[in-house]
């Protein structure tokens, strides 16, 4: 369960255009970090996650948020300032057992693009070449199409997919996806197959046009993910008649669905999710793409939570983001590590930690925000890397603060028994995650 939001400049203060998205996945599924500069490339091929494809011969520095394990991502932005999120999306007439991942469609447009526009040919490109498929789940199985949102510094798309049939809309002003197709007859275009397949199928809805969404969607699986619910949240924090900006666009990602400060009482409707109950997944990493002409900025958690976890910035251009690169996936997965430890602590006496965090991260991620604004565009990687550093004194006050509040909270038996299994496994993933607890200790 994801979603993505986008705000177009005419919404904004400053003639940004903005794309935001929450990754909800597996709780132990750490989401890192990738920092990928501008490269050339000799070899004919590339392996994505579960296939081979033609390689080009250059391709864009990118930064990532991408499981673990996948050779794809989440949600990115490139140095031409193309921000792109995907969600899985229930559908009906089939799913493919291999080809590409909607994460690695992702990549690969990020890294071959320089609009919103040509990254959108390029996915629809791909995926009639090899379709799209493949086992996207981390330890359950998990098979699904995908639906983007494409962002630049003008315009922005939305592409919703079903095997390798495909509608695109462009958006005004702002919109969002979520795990639902919403492309109904409106479409600005539609694949050259998708009524010969969906009449193939007996799917096919709308008269003189056919409707997408109605024709392709399955209902159950939508209903039951609440991607109505959720995209409602978003769309409505984009309507509320402020102008869009950085900190709007995160608090936006911060919302919850009647948690009523018990994370026991955790929501699908909940754009940030919580694990536990009837939640399957949980908000693992969230990512802002500030799309400035002057040059990209991501302001991204790196972590679970971010309703307690700041937001910091990543400058990217043709030399990368300057952190977090390929060479350095430990000091990523560690990195993610260290604020899980902050996230799973914050079961107990949720309530009255949050509002303690919530003193100390607020303040801090506004000093974050008008470091970046007074930086000129040269200067902007080391005014990210000092926010970066300034977060682990954040960190120490942080377990200062929230230490003598840290009571037993009574959650359901299942509640209970579902984080004892994940905190085991998690232990036995990540033998980092066991030491960093212990180090804690010594804070």
């Amino acid at each position: 369960m994801c979603d993505t939001i986008a705000a177009l400049a005419a919404t904004s203060t400053d003639a940004h255009t903005f794309l935001a998205k929450n990754s909800d996945r597996e709780p132990n599924e750490a989401q890192l970090l990738t920092g990928v500069p501008h490269r050339t490339h000799s070899e004919p091929r590339l392996k994505t996650t579960y296939i081979e494809v033609d390689q080009v011969r250059e391709t864009n520095a990118v930064l990532l948020c991408r499981p673990f394990w996948m050779w794809g991502a989440e949600m990115g932005v490139n140095e031409h300032g193309i921000a792109i999120g995907n969600e899985a999306v229930f559908t009906r007439g089939g799913y493919g057992k291999t080809g590409l991942t909607g994460m690695d469609l992702l990549r690969l447009a990020l890294e071959r693009c320089d609009s919103a526009r040509s990254a959108v040919d390029v996915i629809i490109t791909l995926l009639e070449q090899h379709g799209q498929g493949g086992n996207c789940g981390f330890t359950k199985q998990f098979f699904y199409n995908n639906s983007f949102l494409v962002a630049d510094t003008t315009e922005a798309w939305v592409l919703e997919t079903v095997g390798k049939q495909w509608a695109r809309k462009q958006i005004s002003g702002a919109g969002a996806i979520s795990n639902l197709l919403t492309i109904g007859s409106d479409w600005d275009e539609l694949s050259p197959g998708a009524e010969a397949f969906a009449e193939q199928k007996h799917l096919r809805r709308g008269k003189d046009r056919m409707d997408f969404a109605a024709s392709f969607s399955d209902p159950l699986f939508t209903k039951f993910s609440r991607a109505h619910a959720r995209r409602a949240s978003s769309l409505s924090a984009l309507d509320s008649g402020a102008p869009a900006t950085a900190a709007t666009m995160k608090a936006a990602l911060r919302q919850h669905d009647d948690l009523g400060y018990a994370l026991s009482a955790g929501s699908v409707g909940s754009v940030c999710m919580h694990f536990g109950g009837l939640v399957g997944d949980q908000t693992v990493g969230s990512m802002v793409a500030d799309l400035d002409k002057s040059g990209p900025v991501a302001w991204v958690t790196g972590a679970s939570a971010p309703c307690i976890v700041p937001f910091k910035p990543i400058a990217l251009d043709a030399e990368g983001a300057g952190m977090f690169g390929e060479n350095q996936q430990e000091e990523a997965l560690n990195y993610w590590l260290e604020n899980e430890r902050i996230s799973r602590n914050l079961q107990n006496n949720y309530a009255e930690k949050h509002k303690a965090i919530e003193k100390l991260r607020a303040p801090l991620e506004q000093h974050f925000e008008g470091m970046m604004a007074g930086a000129a565009p040269e200067y902007r990687k080391q005014a990210a890397r000092e926010c970066f550093e300034l977060e682990k004194e954040y960190r120490v006050a942080l377990w200062k603060a929230i230490e003598p509040l840290d009571h037993p909270t009574r959650h359901s038996l299942v509640f209970s028994l579902q984080w004892r299994r994940e905190n085991r496994d998690l232990v036995r993933l990540w033998p980092a995650y066991l030491q960093s607890s212990e180090n804690a200790s010594t804070v």
